[in-house]
């Protein structure tokens, strides 16, 4: 099983007051100064409350968040896998029986450092030689993001060996070009087609 689900998080409070939060986010916010991040964190946060009932009726709030050594969050109380992704006015979340990762980003041109840094020499010809440099740009970027959260390795990963053209057995890419932003999902050990991708309304 995999849902993709995404939202426009403008309308969320950037205040946590009165909102059923799981400890691991009110942390994560203690750390947030502008009020856009925080937006931005219990955008997610509530997203994926949704999700999760949208698959499971029966929910307890707040939802008992926790981290793995390396950093990735997972439900104490759940078997399935999530991850969650937010960029400027949007967020989105993928469940999933198996290790998942998302990345959202908005349409961006491509940055020459990033591109020399993470993009392996075959990846810099294509995007290079691109009729639409930084769409294909991001396209690779959300797809190693994506990797990486599925892995939990994060930044300790070496970007240049994440292949999304070409990925090694067992991992599996999926994304979705949509008019403000690109989605992609990785999954490990399964499908990443979508059973189903949905907007939520937050």
């Amino acid at each position: 099983m995999l849902r993709v689900f995404y939202a426009n998080i403008d309308s969320v409070p950037d205040s946590q007051d009165g909102l059923p939060l799981s400890s691991y986010r009110l942390e994560n916010l203690a750390s947030c100064r502008s009020a856009q991040r925080r937006r931005q964190g219990i955008g997610a946060e509530l997203l994926l409350i949704h999700a999760f009932r949208s698959v499971s009726g029966d929910l307890q709030l707040p939802l008992s968040i926790t981290a793995e050594p390396d950093g990735k969050p997972y439900l104490l109380d759940s078997d399935l896998h999530f991850s969650l992704s937010h960029s400027g006015s949007f967020a989105a979340c993928a469940l999933s029986d198996f290790p998942v990762g998302i990345d959202l980003e908005l349409w961006s041109r491509m940055h020459d450092p990033v591109l020399r840094r993470c993009f392996s020499p075959e990846e810099q010809n294509l995007v290079l030689t691109s009729p639409d440099p930084g769409r294909l740009f991001t396209r690779l970027w959300t797809g190693k993001e994506s990797c990486v959260k599925a892995t939990g390795h994060g930044i300790l990963s070496p970007l240049r060996e994440i292949h999304i053209l070409n990925p090694p057995a067992g991992v599996c890419f999926w994304q979705k070009d949509l008019d403000a932003f690109c989605i992609s999902v990785c999954v490990l050990g399964g499908s990443a087609q979508p059973d189903s991708f949905q907007q939520l309304e937050l």
